[in-house]
This record gives structure tokens, sequence and C-alpha cells, in this order.
């Protein structure tokens, strides 16, 4: 599901899809959504692994190619077919540095990245595709509830009540559903390394 699509199904479920009377901008029901795709993807982000070449000399590494990076978990170098070895390793302000320095050859790097949800595809399991509308129309419904406060309306009060508790019911179920798919709810194992 594309973020065209996505839309149009957070739109029906917000009962918004009168295009000539929209309540909400394309704009707001993107941001809303791109809200939860960050959300999400702490919970659950794409794990990912490049190998990146050292600088002779140097402990930084260049990780500028490392589009949406949210974490790093581990810095290999050198890399062996047989053995590994992990660096102690600092990020900070965008930079990564190793405690050995660099001989041109590449260091192996493990870290997480933020899920896409962009006009052409997206990186999201179509199974947690219902996360994010829930998400989406949660945030959207209780802007609504709180826009209302204060304003007069045809359906009073009522409105903003309606929103309200919809949007809260909404988004206790997103919370539930994030938390049963979050990364740091699984068991994953790790090696220990020993040094010799």
């Amino acid at each position: 599901m594309n973020l065209t699509e996505m839309r149009a199904r957070v739109r029906e479920d917000l009962q918004d899809t009168d295009s000539e009377n929209y309540r909400w901008a394309d704009d707001e029901v993107d941001g809303a959504i791109d809200r939860v795709v960050t959300e999400y993807s702490l919970h659950a982000p794409i794990e990912q692994q490049d190998d990146i070449a050292t600088t002779d000399g140097d402990t930084e590494l260049d990780i500028s190619s490392l589009s949406g990076l949210l974490e790093i978990k581990s810095v290999e170098f050198p890399i062996s077919q047989n053995l590994q070895y992990p660096q102690r390793f600092e990020y900070w302000a965008g930079h990564l540095y190793m405690q050995d320095k660099g001989d041109g050859e590449d260091a192996r790097v493990r870290w997480l990245k933020k899920h896409t949800l962009a006009a052409e595809s997206t990186t999201i399991p179509t199974e947690h595709e219902e996360i994010i509308v829930l998400g989406a129309t949660g945030y959207l419904a209780m802007s609504a509830a709180a826009y209302t406060v204060d304003r007069a309306s045809i359906a009073g009060r009522h409105a903003t009540i309606n929103f309200k508790a919809w949007g809260k019911e909404r988004l206790d179920r997103y919370d539930k559903k994030l938390k049963a798919v979050s990364r740091t709810s699984r068991v994953i194992p790790h090696q220990l390394y020993t040094e010799d």
C-alpha cells in the first residue's frame, strides 16, 4: 500500500471521503500517517547490514549513505569469514567512530532503519498496515475533538465527545498492536564475545 492508498484508507475509516468538502486536508492526513510510521519504526524497525569502507589511519566511518538511520547496533572490523571482531564504537551527532583505526578495508555495520511510506512504495508489511490506519485515525480524531471545543457546530458538544471517545478507542487499540509487534518485546539472541 502506497501513501495515496493509505491516505484513502484513513479517510474511509474517518468517513471523510467527500473530496469537495474534506474535514482534514491532505497535509493533515499525511502528517498523522508520517507520525505513526515513525512511531511504528521505533517499535519494529528495519534491520539492516552494510559493509562500509574504512579510511586508512582513521577511526571514523562514513555513514552518510545510511538513510533513515534510527540506531547503530554493532560495528565489526575487520570482517572475517570465520571469526567476528566486534568494535567498541561511539555514535554522536551523526558521526560513527570505531575504537580501532581503519586500513581501507570494509567494516560491517548493523543498524536499524525507519520505515518508508511513499507515493510509489512502502516498507511496511501488509499485515501491519492496519496499525498505521489505527494510529493515524486516532490522532486525527483527537485533533478534531480538540479543535471543536469552544466552537459552535451542528452537532454541538456531542461532536467533541464522539470524536474524543472514538479517537481514544482507536489509539488504545493502536498502542496494544504496537506493543505486540515491538522489537523490544521479542526475544533476540545475542552472541557474547570474549577477548582471548
